[in-house]
């Protein structure tokens, strides 16, 4: 039963395949996605491409920038998640800074953190759009779970550092070495009053 249920850990490769293909997906067609728009707006600027080539409501390279940042961090979300259920369940990988994973909780600090930035790209790309009319109200409905994500982390911190104190280092008394005959001596020679008597 054991060696069944330790076992079954092994299914979480599913998910992680999944994630990481999924992300590939991201990464890939964002960044060529990318690339062609850079390619495609520095030929109009040229005046090689012909002005019919491009919609009539095209966003500024900005937003459409902002879109393609986007695209790349929801495939890091992803990304991260699949590492990071490779090294909870199945083996640790020898990965540098804040991508070595060793609990849950690490793995979800990560994942908020990312999630903030998310939440922050997607209003800056509907700051971008000159849209103003419901500015205050998309503000309001991204603040407030940015607001609760980081008071989530911060009493987690502030509980694990209450709830683990430190314990406190036990100091052995020290044992009283007995008295040998070239201590005495020592001792008789650094007191006078000892050699006057």
């Amino acid at each position: 039963m054991t060696r069944l249920l330790s076992g079954t850990r092994y299914l979480i490769i599913v998910p992680i395949v999944g994630l990481a293909i999924a992300a590939a997906v991201f990464f890939v067609i964002g960044g060529l996605g990318l690339i062609a728009l850079i390619i495609e707006r520095f030929l109009s600027a040229l005046g090689t491409v012909a002005v019919e080539a491009h919609q009539a409501e095209s966003l500024p390279i900005e937003v459409e920038i902002v879109e393609y940042v986007h695209t790349f961090l929801i495939g890091t979300v992803l990304y991260i998640t699949a590492v990071g259920f490779y090294q909870l369940f199945i083996n640790d990988i020898p990965l540098h800074g804040w991508l070595h994973i060793e609990s849950t909780e690490e793995l979800e600090t990560n994942l908020i953190g990312v999630t903030v930035v998310v939440l922050a790209v997607n209003f800056m790309g509907f700051v971008f759009t000159g849209n103003t009319g419901a500015m205050l109200q998309y503000g309001g409905g991204i603040a407030l779970p940015i607001a609760a994500l980081a008071l989530f982390v911060g009493l987690r911190s502030w509980a694990n550092r209450t709830g683990d104190p430190q314990e406190p280092v036990e100091t052995k008394p020290e044992q009283a070495q007995p008295r040998t005959r070239s201590t005495t001596k020592a001792i008789d020679a650094s007191n006078p009053a000892a050699q006057d008597s």
